[in-house]
C-alpha cells in the first residue's frame, strides 16, 4: 500500500475539515450561493501495527482526535503512554500509526473487538451478538460541577471549533476545568 506522510499530499483531502460548496435556494435557482459544508474522512486507528478502528472523522487536529478516542476507550490512560504518533494518507482516508507502551498495548490486544464510536447505538462494531446490551462500566463520581461554569465553558466552545462554527454542524470535544475555563478542545 502507497503510504506517504500527510505533508506530502497535496489535494487529497481539505485537511481544513470543511468544503465550500454551491447551493441553489428554491426562490433564486439562477444564482448559486456559497455555503460551507463539513468534511469527514475514514480514519483508522492503528496501535503498534495493528488496526483497531476505522472511524469517519474531520481530517482537522486528527492527532488530538487519535489521543482523545485512545483515553476515553480507555487504550490509555495518561497522553505520556503514547510514544509516537504518525499521520499518514492512505486510500482516500487516513491512517493514525500510534505507538503505546507494551503495557498499555498488552491491554488493548487483550480486549481489542472493531467498535464505532461509544456514542453510537452499541450494535455497529460488536464481534458477536452477546456483545450487544454488556453494560458500560460507569466513571466514579469524583467531583462536582457547577452548572453555570458548564454554560460558560459551552459558549466559548466555538472559539476552539472555527469549521463548527462555520458549518454549524461537526462534534466537539473539549477539557474544562472545574472553573468553566476551557482547557483545550477540538
Amino acid at each position: 500500500m502507497n503510504k506517504k506522510p500527510l505533508e506530502q499530499i497535496k489535494n487529497v483531502m481539505n485537511v481544513a475539515g470543511y468544503r465550500q460548496v454551491s447551493l441553489w435556494k428554491r426562490e433564486d435557482l439562477q444564482h448559486p450561493q456559497p455555503d460551507e459544508l463539513a468534511e469527514e474522512v475514514p480514519v483508522a486507528l492503528v496501535y503498534n501495527g495493528i488496526s483497531h478502528v476505522v472511524m469517519m472523522a474531520s481530517p482537522k487536529d486528527i492527532e488530538q482526535f487519535a489521543v482523545g478516542f485512545s483515553l476515553s476507550e480507555g487504550i490509555i490512560e495518561h497522553r505520556r503512554e503514547i510514544f509516537g504518533m504518525d499521520v499518514v494518507a492512505v486510500c482516500n482516508g487516513l491512517e493514525v500509526q500510534i505507538e503505546l507502551s507494551s503495557r498499555r498495548f498488552m491491554g488493548l490486544k487483550a480486549r481489542r473487538r472493531a467498535l464505532a464510536g461509544r456514542t453510537g447505538c452499541g450494535v455497529c462494531g460488536v464481534e458477536q451478538l452477546n456483545d450487544i446490551g454488556k453494560p458500560v462500566q460507569p466513571l466514579p463520581f469524583t467531583q462536582s460541577f457547577d452548572l453555570a461554569n458548564l454554560d460558560q465553558a459551552l459558549a466559548h466552545l466555538n472559539d476552539f471549533q472555527p469549521v463548527g462554527r462555520l458549518t454549524g454542524c461537526t462534534h466537539a470535544a473539549a477539557w474544562v476545568r472545574l472553573t468553566g475555563e476551557l482547557a483545550g478542545g477540538v
